[in-house]
Formats: structure tokens, C-alpha cells, sequence
């Protein structure tokens, strides 16, 4: 069984995981980035979009994932300025931290054990809890990656 559940995994997603991994661990560490590495993050939350529209309550699905979006924006713009150290005109000087990692890789988790689900057991990915739970824990996770964006577009620009 283990077999037939790895030969089912599209060889695109062990690269993304490896990928995942090596920015989270990255983002541990006090780093100098440029902005747009954390404006691009959030597109990480289209992965939890195209997933919400395959389930079968994907209307419930979207509506906790575009509420709980709203809320994790919010959530993640208040929780950015502990790792902002500054920001200059093409770089972004970030503390050291694992909430990206965990974030990143929760969203990756959430996406992969869905499709597992959808795909072992149907029943089970079919009903309207699934869809509030898969859309609420997405929005969250993929909504803080937009706030700690935001914030970082916001922070006021130093000289060099």
C-alpha cells in the first residue's frame, strides 16, 4: 500500500517540498532579502485555492477560506515588525525565525493530505466540515503570508 500511495504522488511535489524546506530553514537564520522573495510567498496560498474549488463543498470551502484569509492577513501584518530589523530601497533585513517554516510547510501538508484524502477516501473529503476545516486552516496559514507581505511593503525605507 505504501508503494501505490508513493507511485500516485506527482514527481512535481518532492521538489516543492525540498524547495519548502530549504526556504523555511533559510528564514531561521537573520538574513538580508530582497522584498520581493516575501511579496511572492503568499502566491504559496493559490496551491489552497485550486484546492478549496476540487472539493466538493468548494463553495463552503471558499467562503472559510476568504474569511479566514481576511483574518490571517491580519493576524500576519501584526506579527511581522518582531522579525523586521529594516528596510532599505532593494533589501529587507529579517530576523531569524520559524514560523515561515512552519507555515509553509503547514500549508503544504494541508494541501497534500487533502488530495491523499480526496483520493483514498472520498466520503471522507466530501462533506461540509472537511470543506469549513480545509478552508479555514488554508486561509489562516495562507493569509498571514499576505499580512507579513504587506507589512514588510509598508515598513518605512532607510538609506543604505
Amino acid at each position: 500500500m505504501f508503494t501505490a500511495i508513493l507511485s500516485a504522488i506527482p514527481l512535481w511535489v518532492f521538489p516543492l517540498l525540498f524547495g519548502l524546506i530549504w526556504l523555511g530553514t533559510r528564514a531561521a537564520r537573520d538574513r538580508t532579502v530582497s522584498p520581493w522573495l516575501v511579496y511572492t510567498l503568499p502566491l504559496l496560498g493559490l496551491l489552497s485555492l485550486f484546492r478549496a474549488l476540487g472539493l466538493t463543498e468548494a463553495n463552503i470551502a471558499l467562503i472559510a477560506l476568504f474569511v479566514s484569509y481576511l483574518a490571517g492577513t491580519g493576524l500576519g501584518y501584526r506579527m511581522q515588525p518582531r522579525w523586521i530589523v529594516a528596510r532599505s530601497a532593494g533589501r529587507v533585513h529579517l530576523r531569524g525565525e520559524w514560523v515561515t517554516m512552519t507555515t509553509i510547510l503547514g500549508l503544504f501538508t494541508l494541501n497534500f493530505a487533502t488530495g491523499m484524502t480526496q483520493g483514498m477516501a472520498p466520503a471522507l473529503a466530501d462533506g461540509a466540515g472537511f470543506a469549513v476545516g480545509f478552508g479555514t486552516l488554508a486561509g489562516l496559514m495562507s493569509g498571514s503570508l499576505l499580512g507579513r507581505a504587506l507589512r514588510v511593503a509598508h515598513w518605512p525605507v532607510t538609506a543604505d
